[in-house]
């Protein structure tokens, strides 16, 4: 039963590949099926590979297959190990090493038993690409420091730890987070790095360097200010910012960011309105989504923008009063500091609290836009907004109304 198990797991990761190279093969030996003109006439391409009667896989370099072997989910890339002596070692030196515990049926055990063993066998001294996911224990903490450290001391160069599972905001955590190991903190090689639920503290004696790093994103993360200010000044060459749904940050600052994605901010601490301020004057993209509570923000060094999304909306306690007043003050101070955006993206939120301007007669300030996109449904309290926007945007050029239902929690 297990051979034919073995067999049959093997065709199919022979398959994949096949496929993959069909359309390789394809782009060498395609015709103008709509011609007209007679075989004879039709332009002769010359092949790159050997007759069809040889196996083109095998006529590939190793490093090609090795990049098609990526692809692939990582147990089926080591299946191929069966298909010849040549193919044995390959996949010991693909760029991508990706685990996620959601593709296999057997419990965490096992799926640690894998990665441990997987790991034992990889002999490339360099990885492109290493993901690690699955619902984080805390008793699983040493055994994923090892694994960190196997894919720095590889020069990874994109790096995701991504975890599932409960809340990670203390007081409300149901589990204790992951604490990214100090020794993360200095890295020459990491260009990207993605992080879901963790917790991103440096020891205040030791400082982040990161010179390579230029795509972050942290998401449902322990983040304060103290560990963004450290993160942002050690990676010099930092380009995208992405924070979804992190603690408390009261300021960004940075000189070499060029895009900034916030999607909400929270901190259960919070009982008194919080300001985050923005300072980056080479940042050309900015989008504030999501959900805010008690907290707003204030644009401070924004000259370099060119586009910015304000899709978020500012909800309320059940026991606070509205107050249409200080929503409408802060909106009119963001779209002030975006007088100068060539594309401007608007949520439902927005746009209702313009709608309240529009009706008490104020309108809105005006823009140098010329391009205007609206993420509503458009229901009769979004009208009086959108006039409002029209009215304020006297060099516009292309306006785009995006009618599906928003979601805000983008």
């Amino acid at each position: 039963m297990e051979d034919r198990e073995g067999s049959v797991c093997s065709q199919q990761s022979t398959d994949s590949v096949r496929s993959v190279l069909a359309v390789i093969h394809g782009h060498y030996h395609r015709t103008d099926l709509n011609s007209t003109q007679s075989t004879s006439k039709r332009p002769k391409f010359s092949p790159i590979f050997p007759t069809p009667c040889v196996d083109l896989i095998s006529a590939l370099p190793d490093f090609l297959i090795q990049e098609i072997l990526s692809f692939l989910p990582i147990e089926d890339a080591i299946r191929t190990s069966v298909l010849s002596q040549r193919w044995k070692p390959l996949w010991t030196q693909i760029p991508t090493l990706s685990f996620s515990h959601n593709c296999f049926s057997f419990k965490l055990a096992k799926f640690t038993d894998f990665v441990n063993k997987t790991l034992d066998h990889f002999i490339s001294p360099k990885i492109k690409n290493f993901m690690i996911n699955f619902k984080f224990e805390e008793s699983m903490a040493a055994r994923l420091d090892e694994w960190v450290l196997f894919a720095t001391s590889h020069h990874v160069e994109k790096l995701s730890l991504v975890f599932d599972g409960g809340l990670v905001y203390a007081p409300f955590a149901e589990s204790t987070p992951y604490r990214l190991p100090q020794f993360l903190y200095i890295n020459s090689s990491l260009k990207d790095l993605t992080l879901r639920q963790c917790v991103v503290s440096p020891e205040a004696e030791s400082h982040v360097s990161w010179p390579s790093l230029k795509v972050l994103s942290v998401n449902y993360s322990r983040l304060n200010n103290e560990a963004i200010e450290n993160i942002v000044s050690g990676s010099p060459n930092l380009q995208k910012l992405k924070l979804h749904n992190c603690e408390g940050i009261n300021r960004i600052s940075s000189r070499s960011l060029e895009v900034l994605v916030i999607n909400a901010i929270y901190d259960p601490y919070e009982k008194h309105e919080s300001v985050t301020e923005i300072s980056c004057p080479n940042l050309q993209s900015l989008s504030l989504l999501g959900f805010l509570y008690r907290r707003t923000y204030r644009l401070m060094h924004v000259s370099s923008l060119s586009k910015a999304n304000l899709s978020f909306v500012m909800t309320i306690d059940k026991k606070d009063k509205y107050d249409c007043t200080k929503h409408r003050d802060i909106l009119r101070e963001l779209l002030e500091k975006l007088c100068h955006v060539e594309k401007l993206t608007m949520g439902t939120w927005c746009l209702q609290v313009l709608s309240i301007w529009e009706i008490k007669g104020i309108s809105s300030p005006l823009s140098k836009r010329n391009c205007l996109v609206l993420d509503t449904e458009i229901c009769e309290w979004d009208l009086p907004g959108i006039v409002s926007l029209l009215q304020s945007s006297p060099y516009l050029k292309k306006l785009v109304i995006n009618l599906s239902p928003c979601d805000n929690s983008k």
